[in-house]
């Protein structure tokens, strides 16, 4: 891929590969990342009454728990399909589409705001935390996750790894930010500064991939994720098949008596505005 981030390229690719990953995304990557859903909620303070808004809402599983909460939701995404699906989850939150760099809200409107996993699909995410810095009222808390980078995580270190080993990761798809920068505590903590925020704090959460066995996790992770099944779709078909058993065998060490369990982690990031 360019190093070059094409902003609205990446962002018409983002939009409409997650729109078409959207039931899968929603049957799995969102049930995976709820599993954090509590602390954030817990560290954006969201109570009975609080006004909350859900950046990169997704399916609205997030926006769900807040609504359990007590809360009023507004959830955003750019997917249109995400939309869709979070407004039959969810149908006491109100959901629309809009670009998280481009807030259609009035300054300081709400108490908490949330996003769960989307900062790395954001061309420009020091737009779009100056976004949420805005329509915070005083005292708002903002809580986003990233996920932890290869090293720290070997979900992705199963998926990537046996990507680099058996293929490529220059493809012909639209270059965008580093999908690991806010996967690093001083990165998180740098955009939260840099927008105003204070009383800030970078915490780990462990997650766990779940699958019923290696074969349906190899079935289910090009289906829940908007740019892996392009990019297994662009190697050659000698890497794919190659990248595939690779992914198989590595799963195949995460296996349980209960199914295959494979750790995840990401980090929590969140600022006070004053």
């Amino acid at each position: 891929m360019s190093a070059t981030i094409g902003n609205e390229a990446f962002k018409r690719f983002e939009s409409t590969s997650y729109s078409d990953v959207a039931q899968g995304y929603a049957d799995k990557t969102a049930h995976v990342s709820a599993q954090s859903n509590d602390r954030i909620l817990d560290i954006a303070e969201v109570t009975s009454g609080s006004a909350v808004l859900d950046v990169a809402c997704g399916p609205g599983l997030l926006a769900a728990a807040a609504v359990q909460r007590g809360a009023s939701v507004i959830g955003v995404d750019f997917a249109p399909n995400m939309v869709t699906i979070a407004r039959v989850q969810c149908p006491d939150a109100e959901f629309q589409e809009a670009d998280a760099e481009s807030l259609p809200f009035e300054d300081a409107r709400f108490d908490a705001v949330v996003c769960s996993l989307g900062i790395l699909h954001f061309p420009k995410p020091e737009t779009a935390v100056g976004e949420v810095f805005r329509v915070l009222k005083s005292g708002g808390r903002y809580v986003f996750t990233c996920w932890k980078p290869p090293a720290a995580n070997p979900f992705m270190a199963l998926i990537l790894g046996s990507i680099q080993a058996h293929g490529t990761l220059s493809v012909d798809l639209p270059a965008g930010p580093p999908l690991f920068r806010f996967g690093e505590t001083a990165e998180c903590d740098g955009i939260l500064r840099q927008a105003g925020f204070v009383q800030r704090n970078v915490t780990e959460c462990p997650l766990i991939w779940p699958a019923a066995s290696p074969e349906e996790f190899l079935r289910e992770i090009p289906k829940s994720a908007g740019r892996l099944g392009p990019l297994l779709a662009l190697q050659a078909e000698d890497q794919r098949l190659a990248i595939e058993t690779a992914i198989l065998r590595a799963a195949q060490a995460f296996q349980t008596q209960d199914g295959v369990r494979i750790p995840s982690a990401v980090l929590i990031a969140s600022g006070r505005k004053p």
